[in-house]
């Protein structure tokens, strides 16, 4: 797709607020894209100031304040868990593989 704002036009005339949120596999029915599209182009006008709002329901056109405020708390979320990945992520990289000792014995009878 390439003009997101279609996007941010569908949901300020059909979603707007929270209880009217549109499940993202219905918008990529509706535009034709698939998931990383979609997810790429609200990124896209997210970035340029527009309100789009998402929580478990879906996307939606923010009609509150709290409405934003709760996206942006759920986006640091997810921002705190990416970080944390790539934290853990370099610190195996430079770790040492954990070595062990394994003792076997064998007891052979007649």
């Amino acid at each position: 797709m390439e003009n997101p704002i279609a996007i941010c036009d569908y949901l300020k005339k059909n979603h707007v607020g929270k209880e009217n949120a549109v499940h993202s596999k219905e918008l990529q029915n509706v535009f034709a894209i698939h998931g990383s599209t979609l997810r790429r182009n609200i990124s896209l006008l997210r970035q340029a100031g527009y309100p789009i709002c998402s929580d478990i329901n879906g996307y939606y056109y923010a009609e509150k304040q709290k409405e934003i405020n709760d996206t942006v708390l759920r986006l640091n979320s997810l921002v705190t868990g990416i970080s944390n990945s790539r934290t853990g992520m370099l610190y195996a990289s430079v770790k040492e593989p954990e070595s062990f000792t394994l003792k076997i014995s064998i007891k052979l009878e007649k």
